[in-house]
């Protein structure tokens, strides 16, 4: 019994493309009642951004308070939310009463906290933001070497060791350029100091001047500022997904209408370009306390504002793109090419259209390989759901999606005439090694034990002789353990 190597070569390879959620529509909630979070799910909201503080949570020493939190959690694990869980700010005992935007006077007391939080929910919630906009004095009152050594990396290094399968992203700077304050100072120390322990680049961004010039900001810059693009791809971090984590207009200084407006063109602008991958509007309901602007899409009494009404009718299909309606048309078939490439349409990225010459290549190679190519689409589905859960696979995927192109030639074909390149094989071997260690109930665990079964044979066999003489028996007795 041998392992259909196609899949590897291909099906593996296309999957792991998969870097978001398809969904991009998200907003930020804080920790609202259930009956608002109804409207979120309502609305067809995929992603929700909640708050995990420490300061709440563990007010006094050794006494934890997590039932608000826990309550989110739960009804968003029950509703098919998905989470993006911001953790941070500092209780008085834990730095001698300097305030919740001084870190901790021992480290090892805000890493025990994060410990505590990632394991208690590591089963529901898989993507962890470190801090909310530290470039700011009310919210991080030092400056940035001082977080990235006292409070990300110490952070970022407990939830690898608790979850590895999570994702971290970061650093959610607010788009300000006051003296000490200037995101691109913050950004570029982060990335390049920290960089490597973020899977998600975030950033939040207001803009008075519009949808339009809030991307000229992201993408171009201005005179004088650095575009967010830049300074990401300056770090070398610009093969990671990007996601605007707080963005929105409050309805004392726009008038209503002018915020679904604006909500409208967001969504339009971010589904044109597919960027950035998700977006979490600020945010679901208006806070009531006196002063706080109102940024909510729905009032405190949870009656929807216009922009609600939008948002959902968008979602729902009902706004359809009144641009070229040819810009960004893409295959529906594979989640790989609508998601892979950051900040331009997916199916213009060159080596998506290799992958595509590659499998119309393939499906005509052999019946085994067009058989091969099939299998990987109606596992497609499965396989993405397992890496947008775990970071693992995710990353590994990815990976193998970057080495494959030494597989292509200049015409987009497969180099039939060697194995797989050892490079590709161990990662390979790493992947299949979690698919049948920790995914043994999922549709994917056939594959996985044929695999691992078959490996040595898939390292040392040009890929002609696996196409064409040893995939036809692994195909049918691959069906039938299905």
């Amino acid at each position: 019994m041998r392992f259909c190597a196609g899949m590897v070569l291909v099906g593996l390879v296309q999957l792991a493309a998969a870097t978001v959620s398809p969904l991009p529509y998200g907003i930020n909630v804080h920790l609202s009642q259930n009956n608002a979070l109804a409207k979120a799910k309502a609305a067809g909201i995929a992603w929700i951004r909640i708050d995990v503080n420490w300061s709440v949570i563990e007010a006094s020493q050794g006494i934890f308070t997590y039932s608000e939190v826990d309550r989110v959690v739960n009804y968003a694990a029950a509703n098919g939310l998905s989470i993006y869980a911001s953790i941070g700010s500092t209780p008085g005992w834990a730095n001698g009463k300097k305030g919740s935007n001084y870190p901790a006077t021992h480290v090892t007391d805000w890493k025990n906290f994060v410990a505590r939080t990632i394991s208690r929910y590591k089963n529901q919630v898989k993507y962890w933001g470190i801090w909310n906009e530290p470039n700011l004095k009310e919210f991080f009152a030092l400056g940035k070497d001082h977080f990235v050594q006292k409070v990300m990396v110490p952070a970022a290094q407990t939830i690898r060791g608790v979850d590895p399968a999570a994702f971290i992203v970061g650093p959610d700077l607010s788009h300000k350029t006051e003296t000490g304050a200037e995101w691109y100072f913050w950004m570029k120390y982060i990335l390049d100091n920290a960089g490597g322990y973020l899977d998600i680049i975030s950033h939040h961004i207001y803009e008075d001047l519009g949808v339009y010039y809030m991307y000229e900001l992201l993408e171009q810059g201005d005179q004088f500022i650095p575009a967010v693009k830049t300074i990401i791809q300056e770090s070398g971090q610009e093969n990671k997904p990007f996601w605007i984590t707080e963005t929105g207009w409050n309805t004392n200084k726009y008038s209503e209408t002018m915020q679904a407006n604006r909500y409208l063109d967001m969504l339009h602008a971010r589904a044109r370009k597919n960027y950035p991958q998700k977006v979490f509007f600020y945010s679901l309901i208006d806070d009531p306390q006196p002063g706080v602007p109102p940024f909510g899409i729905l009032r405190s009494n949870l009656e929807a504002k216009p922009a609600y009404n939008v948002y959902k009718d968008y979602i729902a299909g009902l706004y359809p793109d009144p641009g070229n309606p040819d810009e960004g048309i893409i295959s529906k078939k594979c989640y790989a090419e609508q998601t892979v490439n950051n900040g331009a349409p997916a199916a213009r990225n060159p080596a998506l259209q290799k992958m595509s010459q590659t499998r119309v290549f393939l499906r005509g190679y052999s019946p085994s390989a067009k058989k091969t190519v099939d299998i990987y689409y109606d596992l497609n589905e499965e396989f993405l759901k397992i890496a947008l859960a775990d970071s693992r696979v995710f990353h590994l995927g990815r990976e193998i999606l970057e080495q494959a192109e030494t597989l292509l030639t200049e015409n987009g074909w497969v180099e039939m005439n060697r194995p797989i390149p050892e490079t590709i094989y161990g990662k390979v071997k790493d992947l299949i090694g979690i698919l049948k260690t920790d995914y043994l109930d999922s549709p994917l665990a056939p594959l996985a034990l044929l695999a691992d079964k078959n490996l040595p044979l898939i390292g040392k066999t040009p890929l002609h002789e696996l196409l064409e003489f040893y995939l036809k028996e692994d195909i049918q007795k691959f069906r039938r353990i299905r």
